[in-house]
């Protein structure tokens, strides 16, 4: 007789996007297979919610291409060699190139997956830091670096914006969390988010959603305002203009903590309802009603998605939308419970209802880059830069890269640029669990585990949560001997260079033995909450001891926010000057670039990730370009034809889908779809790169960098 399959169950969470939803997964395990994956319903923060990705975890992880040995490239295509030998061969390389050209030569690439892994990203920057490379990038300078810039230029409220959970009014400009499961502070949370949307409406909550598309988070919008695409900062303006005429302020805040309202309300005063109307396509009326219905609130805040940071203007729209909660007032208050004090594995400390500072120095004392007058920011350099670092000779040229959970082939801004750069290197490591776009243009493919497969704890969202949680999970399937964590390449390298990689809990010599959770110890041996204590805990686990009110001002504090930092206005009177955004884009032609192409989320996949899965890209198709009805009949079109999209600066072509919740003139695709630019496969199945149309040397923002990915000016022709 045949002996039944020993399945059992294992708790986890899932690691596909940013979401880290709680989840049971059956293992098969002998076989080391995954069965199935659902939701926990006992998780006191996600209750059982889960996305359709996340369902499909074990298709990832057991995938016919996935990767199990590394390769090596040899003449046009790969093959297989030990993971030792090709460390090996990489440190001896690295050691050259470093002592003919200077640490700076090696540059790390950590993509979006490298945020859902609590060890990787911090011990390749530890690694950075101990051989003095600055050359280091992630994927947080390609969609939101506006969001670190504010913080610099306006200063920062200690005890953060007011939760949505208790807030009477939310004004969400360009995320729709119910898709992209990816929310940002104020806004509507991740975890389980339609269930606390709906929780929220129940209690009285009016939500404001602004977005060139009816959106699924639109479609429970109190007010929806449908803003042209690239015009979110003339339709901030405006209502700013509006909440400041009727003196909807909060005064006792403002006249404490906040410079420049007298500059701001001149700066603003010529973006009459009216005029926002003709330029952002938003009724007059309608802007009327969001500057009240925010202002009313009594409680509440603005939050931003990655729609209005990949467009014309950015670090301007950001610094708007804080400035709208700031007068306002829509901070956490002394004497008020804060029952999340930013993560529990940060370091513990009081929480003060005061500012942190402006510090618009820091904005050009990191590490300047050789192209555009750029600097890092915390750390980072501009991801944008990194092309151009590649491809400029001369002292401090980068010659080898390191890309760990990234894609920059398809994830990049001006794709032929990165893909030349990446051509160009001396030497390119990938680690990735498949051949890639980018893994196909390396010299070495480093096998890589996935999240099962690792211990691991949620660190990108854990100061999000609506209170103190985290989730440590141990590893729910056994690696292969060929493959590597993340953290592995760094410690391999380091031990053949003679390394030593420093974190807060201590070193990492070279040669060291260490298991993965003897790297969580040491990256947060400072956290609120021990290690030890969490691992005690296995599963979503809340920590309301961590809860803590809100300390009044230290007495002699004289820091202020301010809403007008040096360039603000300049910027402002930039913006009234245009007929259109698309002006900052070189070669933009008004009568021939009608449309204006805008970035979207899907719910199967995540960026390039989950493509590779058939079930995954069955059901979105390809990153269709969906357009309104009416456009469509215009053009002379159907949905399934066929055609050419050209920018300024490049052109793509697209399959066309209808959708009606578009609005008129605006094109919606998806990024991170397409492969190499001579190597286009099917466009039914690999869709389209969106960065063709985009180039790094103009629109660019000048703090940032960030070139315009969003509301691309576009021109529209059939192909037949």
């Amino acid at each position: 007789m045949k002996s039944e399959t020993a399945v059992e169950t294992r708790r986890s969470f899932c690691r596909f996007c940013h979401a880290g939803c709680a989840i049971d997964v059956d293992v098969d395990v002998a076989a080391n297979r995954v069965v199935a994956v659902r939701g926990v319903i006992d998780d006191p923060m996600y209750e059982g919610y889960t996305c359709i990705k996340g369902r499909h975890l074990g298709d990832q992880h057991h995938h016919d291409a996935r990767l199990h040995h590394t390769m090596k490239r040899d003449g046009g295509g790969f093959l297989p060699i030990a993971t030792s030998r090709a460390f090996d061969e990489i440190a001896d390389q690295l050691a050259g190139l470093i002592e003919r050209h200077g640490p700076r030569t090696l540059a790390t690439y950590c993509g979006t997956a490298a945020y859902q892994n609590a060890t990787g990203l911090p011990v390749a920057k530890a690694f950075h830091q101990a051989i003095g490379s600055p050359s280091f990038y992630t994927s947080a300078s390609i969609d939101q670096p506006a969001k670190f810039v504010a913080p610099m230029r306006h200063g920062a409220w200690l005890a953060g914006v007011q939760p949505f959970e208790s807030s009477a009014v939310a004004m969400v400009i360009g995320c729709n969390t119910l898709v992209s499961t990816y929310s940002f502070p104020g806004g509507l949370p991740s975890f389980n988010p339609l269930v606390r949307l709906r929780r929220a409406k129940a209690n009285g909550l009016r939500l404001i959603v602004i977005d060139p598309r009816r959106t699924e988070l639109a479609h429970y919008a109190d007010l929806f305002l449908q803003v042209k695409p690239g015009e979110d900062p003339t339709l901030l303006a405006g209502i700013i203009r509006e909440v400041l005429l009727h003196d909807a302020i909060d005064h006792d805040f403002v006249s404490r903590w906040v410079n420049g309202l007298d500059e701001m309300r001149a700066a603003v005063d010529v973006f009459t309802p009216e005029y926002v109307e003709q330029r952002a396509g938003v009724p007059a009326d309608q802007i009327r009603e969001a500057a009240r219905l925010f202002a009313d609130g009594p409680t509440g805040s603005v939050s931003t998605g990655t729609g209005p940071n990949m467009a014309p203007h950015s670090t301007l729209t950001e610094h708007l939308s804080v400035c709208l909660n700031t007068l306002c007032g829509r901070y956490v208050r002394a004497g008020e419970p804060l029952l999340n004090p930013g993560g529990i594995l940060t370091p513990p400390g009081a929480v003060r209802a005061q500012p942190m500072p402006p510090m618009p120095q820091y904005l050009s004392k990191g590490e300047p880059q050789r192209v555009r007058n750029l600097y890092s920011h915390r750390g980072e350099a501009p991801t944008s830069t990194l092309p151009d670092e590649i491809l400029l000779e001369g002292e401090g040229q980068v010659r080898a890269l390191l890309t760990i959970g990234g894609n920059p082939v398809v994830a990049f801004p001006d794709q032929r640029k990165t893909v030349e750069a990446l051509r160009s290197l001396d030497l390119h490591v990938v680690i990735d669990a498949n051949m890639s776009a980018t893994a196909e243009l390396a010299h070495y493919v480093i096998a890589s585990t996935l999240s099962l497969e690792r211990p691991d704890v949620p660190t990108t969202i854990d100061r999000w949560f609506a209170e103190a949680y985290t989730n440590y999970t141990p590893a729910v399937l056994q690696s292969e001997p060929e493959m590597r964590q993340e953290w592995q390449v760094y410690t391999e390298i380091a031990s053949r260079l003679g390394v030593t990689i420093t974190l807060p809990g201590g070193s990492i010599e070279p040669g060291a033995d260490l298991h993965a959770d003897d790297v969580l110890d040491l990256i947060y041996a400072r956290s609120k909450v021990p290690m030890a204590d969490v691992r005690a805990n296995p599963g979503g686990h809340l920590y309301p001891e961590m809860a803590t009110i809100v300390e009044d001002a230290d007495p002699t504090v004289t820091a202020r926010l301010e809403l007008m930092p040096d360039g603000i206005a300049a910027e402002l009177v930039d913006v009234f000057a245009e007929t259109s955004s698309a002006q900052v884009i070189n070669g933009f032609d008004p009568a021939h670039h009608t449309f204006r192409m805008t970035s979207r989320r899907l719910k199967s996949v995540f960026n390039s990730s989950g493509r590779e899965i058939s079930d995954l890209r069955e059901k979105e198709g390809t990153n269709f370009a969906h357009m309104h009805p009416s456009d469509l009949v215009t053009a002379g079109i159907t949905s399934g034809d066929t055609v050419e999209l050209a920018s300024p600066r490049g052109a793509i072509r697209a399959i066309v889908k209808g959708a009606d919740d578009i609005r008129p003139g605006t094109i919606s695709m998806a990024h991170a779809w397409g492969g190499v630019p001579d190597q286009p496969g099917e466009l039914s199945v690999n869709g389209s790169t969106t960065s063709m149309l985009v180039d790094t040397d103009s629109g660019y923002d000048p703090f940032t960098g960030m070139p315009v990915m969003s509301a691309i000016p576009v021109h529209l022709r059939v192909v037949r």
